[in-house]
């Protein structure tokens, strides 16, 4: 009775270990980001701006995106080349097309990456709580001044959704895509799909 009961508890031990791991499994998700940074020329003509808003600082950068960088994806991955375009034809300035994939950590992380196009510079963050959430720290140089203009943004986001971050200076559009990890298939099983039928038993023989 006593090994029943230690066999009991063994039991829901490892059920209660396997709930709780899904979670952790499911927010360790790897996904892919495609994002771009515009600017939208004579945007906030009428606000008043800081003349130094100070800048982000590049050390707090883990990894850089674009130009060659670890997580940068090739441009055959990417598929917003029409919004992009049509941004263009818009008259706004396109500064980043970026793709990327990537393993959000939690909110508290500091898994920044840096981008530099040279007048638009700076910090971009993917973390994952709930949901999964963008945060920027930018400098954008004016063309013909060269006055900064500092922005800071955030957007909670979810998959597989086109999401729109707005700014009087900047826009950015993101969207973010599971990394969907296929099982390779028993090259035995059947075409169709369908379970193989069990061998049958071998029949005993008289001796």
């Amino acid at each position: 009775m006593k090994r029943e009961s230690l066999r009991y508890r063994a039991f829901w031990l490892i059920s209660l270990l396997l709930l709780s791991a899904a979670p952790a499994a499911a927010r360790a998700s790897a996904y892919s980001f495609e994002m771009i940074v515009f600017e939208r020329p004579g945007g906030g003509a009428g606000e008043n701006w800081p003349a130094e808003p100070g800048e982000p600082d590049p050390a707090q950068a883990i990894g850089r995106l674009g130009g060659g960088g670890g997580n940068t994806l090739p441009a055959s991955a990417k598929s917003l080349g029409p919004v992009a375009y049509t941004l263009k034809k818009k008259g706004m300035i396109v500064h980043h097309h970026l793709a990327w994939r990537q393993t959000p950590r939690g909110r508290q992380s500091n898994s920044w990456y840096w981008i530099d196009s040279g007048r638009v510079s700076g910090l971009v963050r993917v973390s994952r709580g709930r949901y999964l959430h963008l945060d920027t720290d930018l400098i954008l140089r004016d063309a013909n001044s060269s006055q900064p203009y500092r922005v800071q943004l955030h957007r909670r986001m979810r998959s597989d959704e086109l999401h729109y971050v707005d700014h009087p200076k900047l826009g950015i559009i993101i969207q973010a895509q599971r990394v969907r990890t296929t099982v390779p298939s028993d090259p035995d099983e059947p075409s169709t799909g369908e379970p193989k039928p069990a061998a049958p038993l071998p029949t005993s023989q008289p001796g």
